[in-house]
């Protein structure tokens, strides 16, 4: 009887999902495949990228109704490592804050959108370029303290000297633990 108490226990532990927690303080990275274009202003030269970067992030969220989730996070992209870059256009370092609205998809898995702004390094120019980020993702829960997240995310860059305003595209696959 006593295994059986134990073992439900445990199951019970490991299966606590993002749903049974209150506000909570969160971080987590993510690793992920960026692609970065621009169209030159002056000759109208294609600039291209893909970049892998590592992304480290810090929130607050919780359920602020039954169903529905709502976060700030703050993210911080210290590297990223260049698979192609044509005509210089990649994006060594960055930063931004963003709102995660979200919407609970049973006791284990929410879907979320990402809205906000990210402030990006870009080598070739060698300036900080300030962008808006918005974003679709999905995240689910592991253990009772870990989740796993998958998103994509857009941003739309400022005109960056003679390189037009750069678009990115990046997927990334994350953890996320909760305390």
């Amino acid at each position: 009887m006593s295994k059986k108490i134990v073992l439900v226990s445990a199951l019970l532990v490991t299966t606590a999902g993002i749903a049974n927690a209150g506000p909570f303080p969160y971080i987590g990275a993510n690793l992920g495949i960026n692609t970065i274009t621009s169209t030159d202003t002056v000759n109208s030269n294609v600039a291209a990228a893909r970049v892998v970067p590592v992304t480290l992030f810090a929130g607050y969220g919780g359920l602020i109704t039954q169903n529905i989730y709502f976060a700030g996070e703050l993210s911080g992209t210290p590297a990223s490592a260049e698979i192609t870059n044509k005509n210089n256009i990649k994006t060594t370092y960055g930063f931004g804050l963003s709102l995660l609205p979200g919407l609970m998809l049973n006791d284990h898995a929410m879907g979320f959108a990402r809205a906000g702004f990210v402030r990006s390094r870009f080598s070739g120019m060698n300036m900080l370029c300030t962008g808006g980020i918005f974003g679709l993702g999905l995240q689910t829960s592991l253990t009772q303290h870990v989740d796993l997240r998958g998103e994509y995310d857009f941003t739309a860059y400022r005109t960056v000297g003679t390189l037009g305003a750069p678009r990115s595209d990046t997927f990334n696959l994350g953890l996320v633990y909760r305390f």
